[in-house]
């Protein structure tokens, strides 16, 4: 399925800037949709300047709390013959009303919405359209339609009559270019509250209008036990700073109210505007405290884990103390240097468990572990009588704690063979690192005299390589490969590890 901008661009005249005013209408259309107990459909001409132009669907959103007409998404489809008449009207002449067959929708006095009944292919009832042009610093660019069946309208009640109303008062603020607004405080890590879960309905004074229950049931879990309607929410001790907000900046804005450790609700508040003025606003809350405690006790098992790495790194610290003791007392250098490369080889797992536990996720910055296992070996292989120099060149960035584990030690046992079999006189090694989507690669390359010909890893591999081979290619999944790092002599030796980058998958639903 193609999205709103490939259509638009595809099939349509609409400008850049037009297409992202319709992106962010269908961002943040859900609210109206719901008040409109039908589906909302968003079409756009194919020839602005042609009156007998088709209409192409960009948008299609079914109400959370109606029936839909529309049992396949429409999204990519050109208008019905019997639709195009009414987008036409609605967005070449602006006020439009066509007759009414059914039940009509309640609209604002000043609504400049076009209606009609027509029947659509394949439905067993009259359908109700509300066509509202979609204005763009004045001009209109597409057609809003509200569509439903009269038939499944029920009894009109209390709460739907208020919600039709309010559905009129977004549509013009649509058809006079007000909605979507120009700007949207940032939601958080939650879902946005929608119309079931509650609605309060207030003045330009702030005073309340209308409550849903929904939303007084949200009220109540504040502590508010009296009858809020004609009271602002400051009068009943409910901080209404959102409210303010909205009113003043004429933008969508969202707070979190507390009551006790326990119960936290998220108030998203919208300005209505009419004519340029700001008329009132609808205030939308949702009980998010099973999310508030639940985020707690996240925060509580993150810490847990942190400190787990954190012990972890001082006890495998503790335990390069002890073999750095042992070393001392050996006689023989090969053994020293058997143990001297135990203790940087836990150095190197100890640097990702040093870097885990700084973290709130399971990720290391890996460039930063390999800066780190750098250092280590220049401390501890450096000499006056052999310069020591490695570079470290390229990125790879973030990685999974599980991954970096092996990546390190890995890279610590190829810097060491690197200037262990490096030119005499010096021990120049250049590690280079670089990922892409699908694989992350590591490069080390010294200026030594290279390996033998027929070098096998199966036969010749030592201590080190072997390692490597054991966390590269068995643990995850990767390649090693060995050759000469120039053309010219000194060859040097260059070796490649390659690791397919692990696809973070999430859970459906």
């Amino acid at each position: 399925m193609a999205s709103l901008t490939e259509l638009a661009r595809a099939r349509t005249a609409l400008s850049h800037d037009e297409i992202a005013h319709l992106q962010r209408l269908v961002a943040t259309w859900a609210l109206p949709c719901d008040l409109s107990f039908a589906d909302v459909l968003l079409s756009a001409p194919v020839d602005p300047d042609d009156s007998q132009t088709d209409f192409v669907v960009l948008g299609h959103s079914r109400s959370s709390v109606g029936a839909t007409v529309y049992r396949s998404d429409p999204v990519g489809e050109s208008a019905t013959p019997e639709l195009l008449a009414l987008l036409r009207t609605s967005f070449f002449d602006g006020v439009a009303r066509g007759g009414v067959l059914g039940p009509r929708v309640e609209a604002a006095p000043v609504d400049d919405t076009v209606q009609e009944e027509i029947l659509l292919p394949g439905m067993t009832g009259r359908v109700q359209v509300d066509a509202i042009p979609v204005r763009h610093k004045g001009e209109v660019i597409a057609v809003l339609t509200r569509e439903a069946e009269p038939g499944l309208i029920r009894h009109r009640t209390t709460l739907e009559s208020v919600y039709r109303r309010l559905w009129g008062r977004f549509a013009l603020m649509i058809e006079e270019g007000a909605f979507p607004l120009s700007l949207q405080e940032q939601v958080g890590e939650f879902r946005e509250p929608r119309v079931g879960d509650g609605v309060v309905l207030v003045d330009r004074e702030r005073r309340v209008v209308f409550a849903s229950p929904n939303g007084i049931s949200a009220l109540h879990r504040l502590g508010v036990q009296s009858n809020v309607e004609g009271r602002s929410l400051a009068d009943v001790g409910i901080d209404d700073s959102v409210i303010r907000r909205a009113l003043a900046t004429r933008h969508s804005t969202i707070t979190e109210l507390e009551h006790g450790p326990d119960l936290t609700v998220v108030v998203r508040c919208h300005p209505l505007i009419e004519r340029g003025r700001a008329t009132g606003a609808l205030a939308v809350l949702r009980d998010i405290s099973e999310l508030r405690t639940r985020d707690r006790l996240l925060v509580s098992k993150d810490t847990t884990i942190r400190e787990i790495h954190h012990r972890v790194k001082n006890n495998l610290q503790t335990i390069q103390s002890l073999l750095r003791l042992q070393a001392r007392r050996l006689p023989a250098a090969e053994a020293r240097n058997a143990v001297e490369q135990s203790v940087r080889r836990i150095g190197s797992i100890a640097l990702v468990h040093e870097t885990l536990s700084s973290q709130v996720a399971d990720i290391a910055d890996f460039d930063d572990v390999v800066g780190r296992i750098v250092r280590m070996v220049e401390e501890g292989l450096g000499a006056p009588e052999r310069p020591l120099q490695v570079a470290m060149e390229g990125s790879i960035g973030e990685i999974p704690g599980d991954m970096a584990m092996p990546l390190s030690v890995a890279v610590t046992e190829l810097v060491q063979n690197a200037i262990d079999h490096a030119a005499p006189q010096s021990a120049d090694v250049t590690i280079e690192l670089s990922a892409d989507p699908r694989v992350l690669s590591i490069r080390v390359m010294n200026g030594g005299d290279g390996v033998s010909d027929g070098f096998s890893l199966d036969r010749d591999a030592g201590l080190g390589l072997t390692i490597v081979r054991t966390f590269i290619v068995h643990d995850l999944g990767g390649t090693i490969s060995i050759g000469p790092a120039q053309v010219t002599a000194p060859r040097g030796t260059a070796v490649e590890i390659r690791v397919p980058r692990r696809v973070e998958t999430l859970p459906l639903g």
